[in-house]
């Protein structure tokens, strides 16, 4: 079990090159991959994201490089240009009627008067090398991402101890709760039968068991939550669980709800809103799962 939230960071340092690597993820329904790299490294973001994908399933993540370049380019003059602007510098002097104090410095500041190459890291060691970095920052995310996890597993594994503790409470309780039914049911039905009772009154009779019957009973509820329970257990070993945990819980939640509109005494009510309470807290937990 792994969280979708987590940090990694991988650094390359030689004679040409500083490289830095984070990669930065927080929950998301679905994958999405963001770069924010210099726009010379813009080549790399389809290999990137096909790796990163590897690894990551849902989540959004951001990716960011930053890249220096210590080699020092080959620079070439245009002299055309250089001769052009202190033609004009001369020219403007002369109108201006003006001490002409340009300097040299100045005029290489001008626009393509030095040429610098485009420089081209689409070659199969510079690729190798970023990527590398980039599987490096992966791995340091993945540990976080695996610890996190972790402790999702533990805190999820504790919440259920928890609801099925209240479960068994309400289990328990249960046959009290059915003895007084049976007692309100005998003294409904000894007023009725303080009359003659016909045709309709019979039916009244019928339908108040009926009624306290089919209100009262939470044994096939409490069967399918502990199925639910189980369910749970066996996907907390699982990869790539959230999706389906998230379900799990739902119907959970359905059915301690109908067991708390039908059974909810005094004895038991903490109990019906500890389950509820749990469950909640495992959906938000869930959500962060990948």
């Amino acid at each position: 079990m792994k969280s979708m939230t987590g940090f990694g960071k991988a650094d390359f340092f030689d004679d040409r090159f500083e490289i830095t690597i984070e990669i930065k993820s927080v929950n998301s329904r679905f994958f999405d991959a963001k770069f924010y790299f210099p726009r010379e490294l813009f080549f790399l973001e389809n290999n990137f994201k096909a790796i990163l994908n590897n690894k990551i399933n849902r989540g959004k993540v951001e990716t960011r490089i930053t890249f220096n370049d210590k080699q020092m380019p080959e620079l070439t003059l245009d002299e055309a240009k250089l001769k052009s602007y202190f033609d004009l510098s001369q020219k403007a002097t002369e109108i201006l009627d003006i001490k002409n104090d340009i300097s040299v410095e100045k005029l290489l500041k001008e626009n393509g008067v030095i040429i610098a190459p485009k420089s081209s890291y689409e070659n199969e060691e510079i690729i190798n090398i970023f990527e590398k970095t980039l599987r490096e920052a992966l791995s340091n995310h993945q540990k976080m991402a695996e610890t996190e996890g972790n402790s999702m597993k533990l805190f999820l594994a504790d919440s259920l101890k928890k609801m099925k503790k209240s479960i068994i409470i309400i289990e328990t309780e249960f046959p009290n709760q059915k003895k007084k039914i049976f007692q309100k049911m005998n003294e409904n039905i000894e007023e009725l039968l303080q009359t003659k009772l016909g045709d309709e009154s019979l039916k009244r009779v019928a339908l108040e068991i009926a009624f306290y019957v089919e209100k009262s009973d939470v044994n096939e509820e409490i069967i399918r939550i502990r199925n639910h329970f189980t369910k749970f257990q066996n996907e907390l070993e699982n990869e790539n669980i959230g999706k389906k945990l998230n379900f799990i819980l739902q119907e959970m939640h359905r059915e301690i709800n109908t067991i708390g509109s039908k059974f909810s005494t005094n004895n038991v009510f903490d109990d019906v809103i500890s389950v509820k309470e749990e469950i909640e807290k495992c959906r938000e937990m869930v959500q962060n799962a990948e």
